[in-house]
């Protein structure tokens, strides 16, 4: 909060020492003149003249204005960062939900908002002069600093999923789908050549797709897009492998809360298990399907344990 108090050099009490100088122009004060902070002496001209801070409202003599407003000298260094841009927030900021574990949600200022492209992951900014990736998305810093590049890399995560599906479901998959790295827009011809054969709620239609579960003509595929942090791409690898057990078990679910609530269930699981709570609870507040059919499964585990958990999965009311 900024403190002003208006100050005058003739009224001054006797003996009582008084500012002598203005510290935006230099010039001796005259009369009128005012303080802020109890440290700012500013003269009359300069109060009415010189541009003011946009975060505290201060005059400035030299304003540091690098597009979210004029900046003192002390806001440049207090005033939060923007995690896009790394300019002082003058005033507004927003927040989003973060993908990685952080200390503090990244803050970002309004001109980055309105201006950057979006992560295709976490809908934050990306940071200046950003290149898309390969297949045209965008990467904030955060995600980008835990993706994984390398296709040896995806294939032992995908173990690691096998390795945890086996304990979350007490028992292994009868035959293990083949991995398939896909770009988003190979997703999306895939989702589009497969789809018809299923009916798919608008929420799960218009969803982005980062892992595809197909079994045709007696082969078991798993699709998982490119370039996702290690954390997320267990989870959806996860969720996939969740939808080969449902096929296995001749479970063509059309109720999706269901489908997809185990699914995600199973992905909770495994994340759990794998020490990454904070992304396996991202999934518990999302309002979507794929949100409310995982809180449906974590309140059926609470009451019935596991026992619950495949009976309702495999469609039979609990």
């Amino acid at each position: 909060m900024t403190i002003r108090r208006e100050r005058d050099t003739a009224s001054a009490p006797t003996g009582k020492r008084t500012a002598q100088y203005c510290h935006l122009c230099g010039k001796r004060l005259r009369s009128r003149y005012l303080v802020y902070n109890a440290t700012l002496v500013v003269c009359a001209e300069c109060d009415a003249a010189c541009p003011r801070c946009a975060r505290c409202g201060v005059p400035v003599a030299q304003p540091i204005d690098h597009g979210n407003g004029p900046v003192c000298a002390n806001c440049a260094r207090e005033a939060p960062r923007c995690a896009g841009c790394s300019l002082p927030i003058t005033a507004t900021w927003y927040t989003f939900e973060e993908l990685l574990p952080v200390a503090t949600p990244r803050k970002f200022c309004p001109r980055c908002v309105q201006s950057r492209p979006r992560c295709d992951l976490c809908r934050a900014p990306v940071a200046e002069n950003a290149q898309p990736l390969a297949d045209g998305q965008y990467r904030c810093r955060l995600c980008l600093s835990d993706v994984v590049l390398d296709d040896t890399d995806v294939q032992a995560i995908y173990a690691e999923a096998i390795q945890h599906l086996v304990t979350a479901l007490h028992g292994p998959l009868r035959e293990t789908p083949v991995l398939d790295i896909v770009t988003r827009r190979e997703m999306g011809q895939l989702r589009r050549r497969y789809e018809r054969r299923a009916v798919e709620p608008a929420a799960v239609a218009n969803h982005h797709v980062l892992g595809y579960f197909v079994q045709s003509h007696g082969k078991s595929t798993v699709y998982v897009e490119a370039y996702l942090p290690r954390g997320l791409l267990l989870g959806t690898l996860a969720h996939e492998l969740a939808h080969a057990w449902q096929t296995e078990q001749s479970l063509h679910l059309k109720d999706a809360l269901v489908r997809e609530g185990f699914a995600e269930w199973v992905a909770y699981r495994i994340l759990i298990a794998r020490g990454l709570t904070p992304l396996a609870e991202r999934a518990t507040r999302r309002d979507d399907v794929y949100g409310r059919g995982l809180r449906h499964f974590l309140n059926i585990e609470n009451r019935l344990g596991y026992a619950g958990v495949i009976k309702r999965a495999s469609g039979q009311p609990v």
